[in-house]
């Protein structure tokens, strides 16, 4: 007698995410643990004193050196400056960190850096017939290839179809400019 056998399913693992910038603060950060931990010592030796019963802690030294000061205008717009600080801090904690790939359209979930889509589009050029060399920079949204070419005038459009069938291999694919070199005529 065979038992049956229950269908089988093939799992397919979710996509990488996307990778992050690194955060803008981590010097920050390290001053403000360094500052923190400053607070904290004096914290801590106000209260060894207190628990001792004896001797004065460092806080009230400062306390008692402060007495006697007139409020100045400057210690207000110092207030708003710090104050301003702490926001831009927090908030540079708090954002979304942006992006360092772009996406390829594909189940697996692949990641390309700006500098090797810049590569990989150079290459792209460089295979074209007539194409002496290329350069290419890459943002966010756009790429930009400028050719240096033999002269024909059909190179560039052939340069632009050959590339934009490479990024359309993008999620989103980014603008695409295709450009002469310099001293070049398009």
């Amino acid at each position: 007698m065979s038992t049956p056998t229950a269908p089988s399913t093939q799992h397919v693992p979710a996509p990488a995410r996307s990778p992050r910038a690194g955060l803008a603060l981590t010097s920050w950060a390290f001053f403000l643990a360094v500052v923190l931990l400053a607070v904290a010592v004096l914290a801590g030796q106000a209260s060894f004193v207190a628990l001792r019963g004896a001797g004065t802690s460092w806080i009230a030294s400062l306390a008692d050196s402060l007495d006697g000061l007139q409020p100045e205008t400057w210690v207000g717009a110092a207030g708003v400056v710090l104050a301003l600080l702490g926001l831009w801090l927090v908030w540079q904690a708090v954002r979304p960190r942006p992006r360092t790939t772009r996406r390829i359209a594909a189940t697996s979930g692949i990641h390309v850096r700006s500098a090797d889509v810049a590569r990989w589009v150079n290459a792209t050029a460089r295979d074209v017939p007539g194409v002496l060399g290329a350069s290419t920079s890459v943002s966010r949204t756009a790429v930009r290839v400028t050719v240096r070419s033999t002269g024909s005038a059909d190179i560039l459009d052939d340069v632009r179809a050959e590339v934009s069938h490479q990024l359309s291999a993008f999620e989103q694919p980014p603008r695409l400019t295709v450009r002469p070199g310099e001293g070049q005529r398009s």
